[in-house]
Parts: structure tokens; C-alpha cells; sequence
């Protein structure tokens, strides 16, 4: 899960970058809150179904290319029957 959270960031970092905006204007532009947006940023959590939705689409995340980032990271799908819930 820690890599999802890095490369979320990094991305969402990124792509910030490119509008040559604040973080407070990207959590606006993505219709999150300044702090889940930080949050975000950072690697510290992955965000709601629903505000992944309003970033991607916000943002213009290519999703196809962050899948291929983060499998080239060493990310493999866990098989759900196997993770123990903490």
C-alpha cells in the first residue's frame, strides 16, 4: 500500500507542477480539502473513492501510465484472501 501512496504523491506532485500552481489551488482545482490534499501529496494517505475520482479527472492523471510506473516499481496486486486486516 506504500507504494500506491508514494507514487499517488509523486504524481499528484507533478502534475501541480505542470499547472504551475499552490497546493491550495490544486486542492481547490481537485474539490478536496487543503489538508487531504497535503496529506495526499506527501505519501501520507491515499484519498476517498470518490476525491481519486475528482483528482484524476481534475488533474488529468493518465492512469494507464501510472499503473505502468508503479508496476515497474515492484507493485503486485495483493490477493485480498491472503492480507490479514489490522
Amino acid at each position: 500500500m506504500e507504494i500506491l501512496k508514494l507514487y499517488f504523491g509523486k504524481t499528484l506532485y507533478y502534475k501541480r507542477l505542470y499547472f504551475g500552481i499552490s497546493q491550495e489551488a490544486m486542492a481547490e482545482k481537485c474539490c478536496i480539502s487543503l489538508r487531504q490534499y497535503v496529506d495526499i501529496e506527501n505519501g501520507k494517505r491515499l484519498p476517498s473513492f470518490k476525491s481519486l475520482i475528482n483528482i484524476i479527472i481534475k488533474s488529468g492523471i493518465d492512469l494507464d501510465e501510472f499503473i505502468k510506473e508503479i508496476q515497474e516499481e515492484g507493485y503486485t496486486p495483493e490477493d485480498y484472501k491472503n492480507v490479514k486486516n489490522n
